[in-house]
């Protein structure tokens, strides 16, 4: 399946073309010799087999395109607007690009700092601290309390940081086969967490608001939008809360009032959910609670990455500093013996 960038490259390619009024068979071949990726090449040549053989876009598209793009298609076929839906999606698919290399980006900095003062703590301790230890039993000196307690640390990290960093690396290892094989174990022990519980439920809403709406928004029914939005997303919890909102709906319940009885969304993206039913213009209020949600969400891991860094930074240098000075200390204790 194509991920973002390359989903809203093809259907930005594939509207201009039709909009110059090429036939769709022949758009998809000119695109799939202009493609330089090999996989995706071969995608588009299926893609075009099914199609010569009589089969629509959105049927040929299947595990091509994301769920959100089949099914905008589907509509988008059946209300005779393929070339708006196409440039739509193009513009989504750019926007929600952009803002997820945005937010890797700006994670990527404190990740790396936190990964270097841990190093950087971890060598102190393991290497350059047990040399000084040396010294000092060849000097003889009485060594103060605090110098005792920070190489006592040192022989401990010593004695463990073997068994201690082949634990960290098979905790990584197993975090990373728990992410692809079992999600749901690893959500639900995220959604204990309160950070991480409010980080989650603010990146299901943007996923499932923004897709429910943009299904909306080119004329998907209702139920097939809930379908569709509930399959996209690899949430067991928001899978299930979408399935259930839909079930309350095919009943003759209200969007609005299924979703708060989830208790799953915010409370303000409730109410103004209601006012969008209210008023008509629910798939574009969808679209704009992901947005405000998309924005609190980026304020928020700005304002975490920016505290982070300096209390990072104090605290190596806190550790730098008492090490420095535990080692010294018994030094000058000894020039002032001498003197």
């Amino acid at each position: 399946m194509m991920n973002k960038r390359e989903t809203a490259r093809f259907c930005s390619q594939l509207k201009m073309m039709l909009a110059s009024g090429m036939p769709l068979l022949e758009a998809l071949k000119v695109i799939k010799d202009l493609a330089a990726n090999k996989r995706f090449r071969q995608q588009l040549e299926g893609l075009v087999d099914q199609i010569t053989e009589g089969c629509s876009l959105s049927e040929s598209a299947n595990l091509f395109l994301p769920p959100l793009a089949m099914g905008s298609l589907r509509a988008a076929e059946r209300a005779g607007n393929l070339e708006e839906t196409l440039d739509y999606l193009a513009k989504y698919y750019e926007s929600k690009a952009e803002l997820d290399e945005k937010i890797k980006g700006a994670l990527v900095y404190p990740c790396f700092v936190l990964v270097l003062c841990l190093i950087s703590i971890l060598a102190l301790f393991v290497f350059v601290i047990p040399g000084l230890k040396e010294m000092f039993d060849d000097l003889g000196a009485e060594l103060p309390m605090i110098t005792n307690l920070v190489l006592s640390i040192s022989d401990l990290f010593y004695q463990v940081w073997f068994p201690l960093a082949g634990a960290l690396l098979g905790a990584g290892i197993l975090i990373i086969c728990l992410l692809r094989n079992k999600p749901e174990m690893v959500e639900g022990f995220a959604l204990r967490i309160p950070i991480f519980r409010t980080l989650i439920q603010k990146e299901l809403t943007i996923q499932g608001f923004s897709t429910l709406g943009a299904l909306l928004n080119s004329g998907t029914p209702l139920i097939e939008a809930l379908t569709i939005t509930a399959n996209s997303s690899r949430s067991k919890v928001f899978k299930e809360t979408i399935l259930r909102s839909k079930e309350k709906v095919e009943n003759g319940g209200r969007l609005s009032v299924s979703f708060e009885e989830s208790r799953f969304f915010a409370p303000e993206s409730i109410q103004m959910l209601k006012v969008g039913e209210g008023s008509g213009q629910l798939a574009g209020m969808l679209l704009n609670i992901a947005d405000f949600q998309a924005r609190e969400r980026e304020s928020f891991l700005k304002r975490f990455t920016t505290l982070l860094e300096p209390i990072m930074t104090l605290s190596v240098g806190l550790v730098v500093g008492l090490v420095v000075m535990a080692m010294f200390l018994p030094l000058v204790n000894m020039i002032s013996s001498l003197k």
